[in-house]
């Protein structure tokens, strides 16, 4: 499968979509150009809403990264949010 590479912050990168071993739900992992590891834009907060399709995105670690992949037609926001300690965490539903 050819990588489809995005502008994010002045580089370019690619996303992987996999999955969190504990629970099977979906996970975003972002690379850089040389296939190093950029960030992780998924968190996993075991949630009964998270799947194979719907991910809390990590906009603590990574500011503004859920309008960045609806922009890039690679998530859609959910309008809803889950705490994880002092934390929250928009839910989107991904289309890759």
């Amino acid at each position: 499968m050819e990588r489809k590479y995005y502008k994010y912050r002045g580089q370019q990168v690619y996303l992987e979509k996999n999955t969190y071993r504990n629970n099977g739900s979906i996970a975003i992992l972002m690379y850089n150009m040389d296939d190093e590891p950029y960030g992780a834009v998924t968190v996993n907060l075991c949630h009964p809403l998270q799947s194979d399709e719907l991910a809390f995105v990590d906009e603590n670690n990574m500011p503004g990264i859920g309008k960045w992949l609806e922009r890039n037609h690679l998530a859609l926001s959910m309008c809803m949010n889950a705490r994880s300690g002092f934390c929250e965490y928009p839910l989107y539903m991904f289309t890759i």
